[in-house]
Order: C-alpha cells, then structure tokens, then sequence
C-alpha cells in the first residue's frame, strides 16, 4: 500500500486538500496525465517504484515495478515485480514502449547510470517520463544524493540517449513557501509535546493558519511568480532517439 495522498483529515474537501497540498499536486497530475498518454498495449517500466504508489495511473498498462527496496524502513515492497539495482536492470535493449521514474532520482548515487539503462531498455521513440526534485529536505536517509535544476536535467536525460520534449516546474515560490509553512508545527512543537494539554489550543491556531487558510491564498497567489526559479522541483518528458543509418 502506498502513503495517503494528503496529510489533512478525511473531512476536509478534496478540492482544498488537492490545493493545500501543492508538493504533490503538480507530481500527481503529471502521473494522471502519463496513464492517460498510455495505451493498454504499452510495457511501461516503474523505475523506482518503491511501494508502487504511481502503480493506480498505470494499471491499464503492462505495468513492470523495479525498485532497490531500500528506502523508508516502513514502505511494504510486496507489490513489486523486481528488485533491482537500477544501474543494471534485468532486462534486454528496447524491452519497454514507455518508462516513468517519479522522485528517485535524487536517491541514486549514480544518476547518468541510471538513465542511461533507462533508455537502454526503451525502444527507440519510447516515450520516458520524468519528475525530480530541486528543493526538498532531507529524507531516505542515507540514500539521498542530489537536487536537480532543469538544465541539470536536460543535461543528464540528453546525454542518456534521449531529447527532451518538455521541462515544466512543479510550482512556484508561493508553492514552495506553503509549504514550509505547514510544516510549522513540526518544529514548534515536537512529538514529545504532542501530549501535553497546553500545546492543544496553539496547535489548532498554527494549524488552521498555516496549513490551510494561509496555503489557500498562496496557492491561488502562485501564478504571480511568472520566473518559478523557486520551486519543488520539475517534470521532464523525453524520447529515446531513434538509432541514426548511415549508408
């Protein structure tokens, strides 16, 4: 089973939790939009699928999970189809129509590695869908490596084999700022103070603010930062290259 889209409790509406949760709001309509591209005929490869979270979007597929299963200590890795290194996956040059690979990229120590055995085992003109941080925490620890900024991804995914068709950032600075707000009561209040009783009324004005009237208006303010320099990270869409015939 993969983690709860949302953080919010059950009651809160889903066109508000869908808009307070803007680090994954852009990342799962990316998801939504890759299934949708993608035909029931089409072998799509799930690099780093950990729990098989994208695993909904692409269920119509002849959907293939690999991951390494060393992330959080708690995900249940049941659900894969293969654990694997993703430097060296187990299967023969243009075995896949399609492959996705969702934040894992900064997981990996080898990142060229990784793509390059991407597109070693896409056919020539699959279609690879990408999606990887450029501002985020700590977490996975020890196995987090990298941040990318688009051109680093451009970089990377052209010297794999393939031509990048789209880079989009996944929001921008009043995004990104939302959502170090809502984190707020992680720091003023840890979990060994959740019980204490005087803590209660503070958590729920904190709460209330910062993670959901103030997340509502910069959710709606995000379309002023027109640069989006300042964001999660980005979603890249390339092709593998089609093998050039000289005569």
């Amino acid at each position: 089973m993969s983690k709860p889209r949302t953080r919010l409790p059950s009651y809160v509406p889903q066109w508000i939790k869908r808009r307070v949760e803007v680090n994954v709001y852009k990342l799962y309509q990316f998801a939504e939009e890759t299934g949708a591209s993608l035909s029931s005929n089409a072998r799509v490869l799930d690099a780093g699928a950990g729990e098989g979270r994208f695993r909904p979007e692409l269920a119509h597929t002849r959907y293939v999970g690999i991951d390494l299963a060393v992330g959080d200590t708690d995900w249940d890795y049941g659900n894969l189809d293969v654990i694997s290194d993703l430097v060296r996956v187990p299967f023969a040059e243009g075995s896949f129509d399609a492959a996705v690979c969702f934040q894992v990229l900064e997981h990996v120590p080898e990142p060229q590695q990784v793509l390059r055995e991407v597109s070693r085992v896409l056919k020539p003109g699959g279609i690879f869908f990408l999606s990887a941080p450029q501002s985020w925490h700590q977490h996975q620890k020890p196995h987090d490596y990298y941040r990318y900024t688009s051109f680093g991804l451009r970089y990377l995914v052209e010297e794999s084999g393939m031509e990048v068709k789209s880079i989009e950032p996944m929001g921008g600075y009043f995004w990104f700022l939302s959502f170090q707000l809502q984190n707020i009561n992680y720091w003023l209040f840890p979990s060994g103070m959740k019980g204490r009783r005087w803590t209660w009324p503070l958590r729920a004005l904190f709460g209330l603010t910062f993670q959901l009237i103030l997340p509502l208006i910069l959710f709606y303010l995000d379309p002023l930062d027109r640069v989006q320099d300042e964001t999660f990270g980005h979603l890249c869409i390339a092709v593998k290259r089609k093998h050039e015939h000289t005569d």
